[in-house]
C-alpha cells in the first residue's frame, strides 16, 4: 500500500483505521477527507495519530472539489467511509440520508473515472441492505437478495449498485462490503450498544437510578469489534476481488436484552430495563446474523474479539470520558 484516501476520516472507523495503517505500514502516505479536522478521543498517542495524516477539508457533495483533490493526490487505495450513517436518522431526514450516501459514492467514482488512475476503492455498505428476513435465510450470505427497509439502506443499496456499474461499465477496481452491526471505543452514543454502555457509566459515576433504558429489546443484531472491521477492510483492499460485495460481520447474534445483561454482568449493576418508545422504528428487521465464509476464503480474514472484550473496552471509554 503506498497512498491511500480515508473520506470521513474524522470520524468512529476513520480515527481505528487511521491508527491501524499507520501502526501496520508506516511507509504508507495517508491522505484524510472530511468536513472537520478529526479530534478523536479514543485514539492513544493521538497527536502522532494526527500527525501521519494529510487532511483535505471538503464537502464530499462538491464534485469538483473531491475531483480537484482526488486528481492531485492519484491514491493507491480509496476508502470510502464518509456516510450519513443512523438508520434512526435517516426516517427523521430521509431525503438528506440519501442524497449524502448516493452522491458522495458518485463523486469519488466519477473523480477516479475522469482522472484515469488505478485506484483501487472500497465502498463501505450495511447489513441493513438485506432488509426484513426469514430465519431460514439465516446466516445471510451475499448470495440473498437486498430488500431494503428503511431510507438508510435504499441509498446503501443505491451506491452498491452504482458501484458494480462503474466496476463492470468504467472497469473501476471497486469492492463493497455490507457491514454488520460494528462496535467499540469512541462510537457516538447515537448507536445501540454505545448508548448503553454510557447509560451504564452514568449509573455508576453519577449514581443515577439503575434504570437502562431501550427500543427494541428482543431484537438480534450480529454485534462485530472494530478491530475486526478494520482489519476486514485492509483485506479487501488488499486481495478483494473488483466488483464483489463482502459481509464484514462476526457470524453471531445477540439481542439488545443480551447486551444490557452482559453489562449488568460485567459492571455488577443490577437494572430495570425500560422500553423507550421514541427509540423504535417505523419498521424494524428482527435479526440480522450474517456468514463471513465468502470474506475468509477471499482473503483469510475473520472475526477474533469476543463480545465481553468488546463491550469491557466501550464501558471504560465512558466511564473515562464521563469522570
Amino acid at each position: 500500500m503506498k497512498s491511500i484516501l480515508i473520506t470521513g476520516i474524522s470520524g468512529f472507523v476513520g480515527g481505528h483505521f487511521t491508527r491501524f495503517i499507520m501502526n501496520k505500514q508506516p511507509g504508507c502516505v495517508i491522505h484524510g477527507l472530511s468536513r472537520s479536522k478529526p479530534s478523536w478521543d479514543f485514539i492513544q498517542n493521538c497527536d502522532s495519530v494526527l500527525g501521519s495524516v494529510t487532511f483535505h477539508q471538503c464537502d464530499l457533495l462538491d464534485s469538483k472539489k473531491v475531483n480537484e483533490i482526488i486528481g492531485e493526490i492519484q491514491p493507491n487505495y480509496i476508502l470510502h467511509l464518509a456516510s450519513f450513517s443512523s438508520v434512526a436518522q435517516s426516517w427523521k431526514e430521509p431525503l438528506a440520508s440519501f442524497l449524502n450516501n448516493t452522491n458522495a459514492f458518485l463523486n469519488i467514482a466519477e473523480a477516479v473515472r475522469i482522472q484515469g488512475i488505478k485506484t483501487k476503492v472500497l465502498s463501505v455498505g450495511s447489513s441493513e441492505e438485506y432488509g426484513i428476513v426469514e430465519e431460514s435465510d439465516l446466516p445471510l450470505t451475499e448470495k440473498k437478495h437486498v430488500a431494503p427497509e428503511n431510507p438508510y439502506a435504499v441509498a446503501r443499496v443505491s451506491e452498491e449498485n452504482l458501484a458494480q456499474i462503474y466496476a463492470k461499465g468504467f472497469q473501476l477496481t471497486i469492492c463493497c462490503t455490507r457491514s454488520f452491526n460494528h462496535i467499540g471505543s469512541g462510537q457516538s452514543d447515537q448507536f445501540v450498544v454505545s448508548s448503553l454502555a454510557k447509560q451504564f457509566a452514568e449509573i455508576a459515576i453519577h449514581h443515577k437510578k439503575p434504570v437502562i433504558k431501550i427500543g427494541a429489546g428482543s431484537i438480534i443484531r450480529d454485534f462485530i469489534d472494530i478491530e475486526d472491521v478494520i482489519r476486514a477492510y485492509d483485506a479487501i483492499l488488499d486481495k478483494g476481488v473488483t466488483g464483489e460485495v463482502y459481509n464484514v460481520c462476526s457470524g453471531r447474534g445477540h439481542s439488545i436484552r443480551d447486551i444490557v445483561n452482559a453489562l449488568s454482568d460485567l459492571t455488577q449493576i443490577p437494572v430495570v430495563v425500560e422500553q423507550n418508545q421514541t427509540l423504535l422504528r417505523p419498521i424494524d428487521n428482527p435479526t440480522l446474523i450474517g456468514s463471513y465464509d465468502k470474506l475468509q476464503k477471499t482473503t483469510g480474514w475473520k472475526p477474533e474479539c469476543p463480545l465481553e472484550k468488546s463491550l469491557d473496552k466501550i464501558y471504560t471509554y465512558w466511564l473515562d470520558k464521563l469522570s
